[in-house]
């Protein structure tokens, strides 16, 4: 009988996949001799090959880590720790693991580019500048965008509006992603609470992606955030609140407000017959965004004060606030939405061609070899 192999293993490691994974020490030890592999006694005390194996799985840790002689340090900017609303908080490794996914889509379209000749610097990189006065920078930004004025783009329902903006941020030269999971794996839900979005900046390929665990008008809002983020050529993970007391921030948010909640249609919309909760819910409705972001731009056109800000922010609280609940919809149709679609059809394209193998293909894509056939058909429009 062939004699199993353990591995000697770093209790320092094993503890800080524990720390850093995405299940309790009790399910673990429930699970793993963990109390043998802290204090061995003999070889027979470590974890086999396939038991570190599955224990990398459990705590979403790289393999190779679980081999090292001392703790990993991932050499990542978004890895540090980040202070939010007075406290440290750590990145999760399903935040981790997204940045990294998106990294790979953003280096992959980068040597695309090249490999096509198409390659040309990101002609919007720093076209802003951090401190200018928010409404005259969110009229640049408008113009770019191309957005419509009055009726054509205030009666769009969240959804279309949503879609008109992300379009025309794509034809920046702007990815735009979107998933509210980590990959294809549904029990890895992307939590809100730790982020709603990201902003991956190249001199190339910019690329933002939105937490799809979101609500619709959060996403919008969070969109414009992340493009503003961009055009001063700044990455940056957004899980601050919309009424975080950080200059630059503030300074981004009131952009962001003055983009989706522009002052001379804001003030137009006013109805004075109206109480001023109804005035904010129909203006949050109109401009698809919302409640307290409405409330928010109300005060800082002095329309309204700090009281309906508290208001807003309960109703969103306790849920007394009409979502947009998230709709299961066609499986096709959610897997295209959330990939950029000059990325889609570049990677599409590639294997089509024989230059790209259809498995790296479909995992570029975001969907299994099962379904790549017909998810590329919806992207191309042919199904």
């Amino acid at each position: 009988m062939a004699e199993t192999y353990r591995v000697p293993v770093n209790w320092d490691v094993v503890k800080w996949a524990i720390e850093n994974g995405e299940k309790s020490y009790t399910e673990l030890k429930n699970k793993f001799r963990l109390d043998s592999w802290m204090s061995p006694k003999s070889d027979r005390d470590y974890p086999t090959f396939k038991q570190l194996q599955e224990f990398s799985k459990d705590t979403r840790t790289p393999f190779s880590y679980l081999f090292k002689d001392k703790v990993p340090v991932e050499e990542h900017e978004f890895v540090k720790y980040r202070t939010i609303d007075n406290s440290s908080v750590k990145p999760s490794r399903k935040l981790i693991d997204t940045i990294y996914a998106m990294q790979i889509r953003q280096t992959w379209m980068k040597d695309y580019l090249q490999s096509e000749t198409l390659t040309a610097s990101f002609k919007y990189l720093h076209f802003i500048k951090l401190g200018t006065d928010p409404e005259e920078v969110a009229d640049k930004i408008t113009k770019i965008l191309g957005l419509p004025e009055g009726k054509k783009r205030y009666s769009l329902d969240s959804g279309r509006y949503f879609n008109l903006l992300r379009n025309s941020i794509s034809k920046l030269d702007i990815m735009v992603m979107q998933n509210g999971i980590v990959g294809l794996n549904t029990h890895r839900v992307l939590e809100v609470e730790e982020f709603r979005a990201f902003a991956l900046i190249d001199d190339t390929v910019p690329l933002i992606f939105l937490n799809g665990a979101d609500s619709k008008t959060a996403k919008i809002f969070s969109l414009i955030h992340e493009l503003v983020h961009v055009l001063l050529g700044e990455n940056e993970v957004l899980n601050v609140g919309l009424d975080v007391d950080i200059a630059q921030e503030r300074w981004i948010n009131s952009v962001t407000a003055n983009i989706l909640l522009p002052r001379k249609e804001f003030l137009a919309s006013l109805n004075d017959e109206e109480s001023a909760e109804d005035n904010l819910v129909g203006l949050s409705r109109k401009f698809n965004t919302s409640l307290l972001a409405t409330a928010i731009r109300a005060r800082e056109l002095h329309i309204y004060g700090d009281s309906l800000i508290g208001w807003a922010k309960e109703l969103q609280e306790n849920n007394m606030v009409i979502k947009n609940k998230p709709k299961r919809g066609n499986f096709y149709n959610n897997v295209a939405s959330k990939v950029d679609p000059y990325f889609a059809n570049a990677v599409i394209s590639e294997e089509s061609s024989g230059r790209l193998g259809l498995s790296e293909a479909a995992e570029l894509i975001g969907t299994s070899l099962k379904t790549y056939k017909l998810t590329a058909d919806k992207i191309l429009g042919l199904e």
